[in-house]
């Protein structure tokens, strides 16, 4: 089988790698590889159409692809879409250089800066697109860019823009580098900027990037996130879906230990309790019998 992930200097790939090796490993004849994409919404449409078997995707565009709205408007619905489990949260991470003096994303919207939004038409973009127009920085104040998340990074880190983003699981690889060679900040939201960012978008909830998370940052970052699950096709056979949730309640303490990331699937409730679209009858199956869903 082949799972999606997205663009490789983030998390989703790293997560989409490390599924692959915890269900090769622990599915009896399964063998699973990663493959890079340019991220959920290209992983949903995949799957939906049996171009690969299971993906990575962020809970908004999961909930998008269901009801066929967002980058799906128009398309009908994926409602063949099912959800193995959730593996970690997607975190908004905006970067920015710690000479800059900001400390939330609205204190750039004078800036007349460069932001980098993130590869096109990924979870990047969508999130870093709402979370700026609530900062007040749009296209008619800024210079709004679709790069890598690394060579966003990097960009930052070199003076080239004044802020990237990521949509990935916390640490972003790339986020750290740029905190190990340059001094760096995090740019946070007013509270009453994520209660705008969470009513517009119901899949986002509030959430912080705890203190320490990068070099030099020593303070939580006020930000919101969003569940990222395995999903697959509702033909996905119930019992290989049964074994991969299973892999999911036992093997979830080696994938936290291999990455950090995962941290939130040390409380078993996180996997596969309140998520955009319903489970697969298999994991749902599995769930049940562990006693974690009633």
């Amino acid at each position: 089988m082949t799972i999606g992930g997205a663009d490789s200097t983030g998390t989703m790939y790293a997560a989409a790698a490390a599924v692959a090796t915890t269900f090769s490993n622990s599915v009896n004849g399964l063998s699973v590889d990663a493959t890079t994409s340019s991220g959920s919404n290209e992983n949903a449409l995949n799957v939906h159409e049996g171009e690969i078997e299971l993906g990575m995707c962020s809970g908004d565009a999961a909930l998008d692809a269901w009801n066929g709205t967002g980058k799906f408007e128009g398309q009908g619905g994926f409602t063949n879409l099912r959800a193995i489990g959730a593996v970690y949260p997607s975190l908004s991470n905006w970067v920015a250089l710690k000479s800059s003096g900001y400390t939330y994303l609205h204190d750039a919207k004078d800036a007349n800066g460069v932001f980098g939004i993130g590869p096109a038409a990924s979870t990047s973009e969508s999130s870093a697109l709402l979370g700026l127009r609530v900062a007040g920085i749009t296209k008619d104040n800024a210079t709004l860019q679709n790069v890598t998340l690394g060579d966003g990074a990097d960009n930052v880190a070199n003076g080239v823009m004044t802020a990237s983003t990521a949509f990935a699981g916390v640490p972003v690889g790339v986020h750290l580098n740029a905190s190990v060679t340059k001094d760096c900040v995090w740019l946070g939201f007013s509270d009453e900027e994520l209660d705008q960012i969470c009513a517009e978008n119901p899949a986002y909830y509030k959430a912080v990037i705890p203190a320490g998370t990068y070099n030099g940052q020593n303070e939580d970052v006020p930000t919101f996130g969003v569940k990222c699950m395995v999903i697959a096709n509702e033909d996905l056979d119930f019992d290989v879906a049964y074994q991969m949730a299973k892999a999911f309640n036992e093997q979830a303490d080696e994938m936290i230990k291999g990455n950090a990331f995962f941290y939130e699937m040390a409380n078993r409730e996180f996997i596969c309790n309140d998520l955009p679209i319903p489970l697969h009858p298999g994991a749902e199956a599995y769930y049940k019998d562990a006693g974690l869903i009633k």
